[in-house]
């Protein structure tokens, strides 16, 4: 379930619970609307409180908003409100949402300097960086990347522990850069295609989990250097120019020892090995190179090779569940009163 979909049912219970209960409840956090109570986001922003919510209607802002508090950036329509960046979105305080905007042009989609965000079901595309992360534990969910244009869709650098899943990465130069010492992340059931030099690349970086990911299209599926003891399983290379390499002749020079990663069980398009005892793994390896290679490669893939971008519920859905909801919620409250003051 979307996050506007989380969001809109709590605002009905609520809403529901109030009518129903005559409790009088004092509000602890506000909504802001853009641009009824502020002309833009960022004097909604420097107007908010920690666990506000600045609800965007549709429009193009152009700004460069920069989060130093922990609040929730929810658009009304992904694909009408639009942010038209410069230098980007930066966020500078943990506990930050953002969800349901188109962020266009400029620099870096979003700049993540914090922890424990959450920046999902958004749009960014012809930025020169996506989004960049320096945290842990925030959560990367199912955003649409689109023509970024220098480095990557997503970028980790000195992060760990964070989910990056769902997201749609299509013709970009590189899809997501695992860096600089960035451990412990996930990195599962994302789409990635078409990307110039790299979908998925590893630098001096461990521990990291690659699972259940569609990697296709793109110079080269999966890059190797000076990272170790990461699982690279379950996923699905098609028609990548190069599959996946491991060249650290370079890195081999400086006296360190080449690397070593879990790769197993991954679909490969070239693969031309068959399964004699049928239990969908090859019965030869899948050679990478004379280092590397995953000894039980699958026959099939794990997930469809063609997934279409994360789509957001339609206006008519959220109304669907809004009577619902309102209706289900007052009826059981209505019967709990009556039954309490018999």
């Amino acid at each position: 379930m979307s996050k506007n979909i989380v969001l809109l049912l709590v605002l009905v219970f609520l809403t529901a619970l109030c009518l129903i209960l005559p409790v009088p409840v004092k509000a602890t956090s506000k909504t802001i609307v853009v641009p009824d109570d502020y002309a833009s986001i960022q004097d909604a922003i420097d107007n908010a409180s920690d666990g506000d919510t600045i609800f965007i209607k549709k429009g193009v802002y152009v700004e460069n908003p920069v989060v130093n508090k922990s609040v929730s950036l929810v658009g009304e329509d992904r694909a009408e409100t639009v942010i038209d960046v410069t230098a980007g979105i930066k966020v500078q305080k943990d506990g930050v949402t953002i969800t349901g905007l188109t962020i266009y042009d400029g620099y870096d989609g979003i700049s993540l300097a914090a922890n424990y965000c959450n920046i999902s079901g958004n749009k960014i595309t012809d930025t020169t960086h996506g989004i960049v992360v320096f945290g842990y534990e925030n959560a990367i969910s199912g955003n649409i990347f689109e023509s970024i244009g220098l480095s990557s869709a997503i970028q980790l650098n000195f992060a760990n522990k964070n989910l990056i899943t769902k997201n749609y990465i299509d013709s970009c130069v590189e899809g997501i850069q695992i860096w600089q010492n960035s451990n412990n992340n996930t990195i599962t059931e994302n789409t990635i295609t078409n990307c110039q030099y790299t979908a998925i690349s590893f630098q001096n970086s461990n521990y990291n989990v690659i699972i259940g990911n569609n990697i296709s299209l793109s110079g080269l599926g999966t890059s190797i250097y000076g990272s170790n003891n990461n699982t690279i399983s379950k996923n699905n290379y098609f028609d990548n120019a190069v599959q996946f390499s491991a060249n650290e002749d370079y890195y081999l020079s400086w006296g360190y020892n080449r690397s070593v990663n879990i790769i197993n069980e991954n679909y490969w398009s070239d693969y031309n090995g068959v399964d004699t005892n049928g239990d969908g793994m090859g019965d030869t390896p899948y050679v990478i190179d004379e280092y590397n290679q995953d000894n039980h490669p699958l026959i099939e893939p794990t997930i469809s090779s063609s997934p279409e971008p994360h789509q957001e519920p339609s206006p008519t859905t959220l109304v669907i569940w809004a009577a619902i909801v309102v209706a289900v919620v007052s009826l059981g409250l209505l019967v709990y009163y009556k039954r309490k003051h018999k």
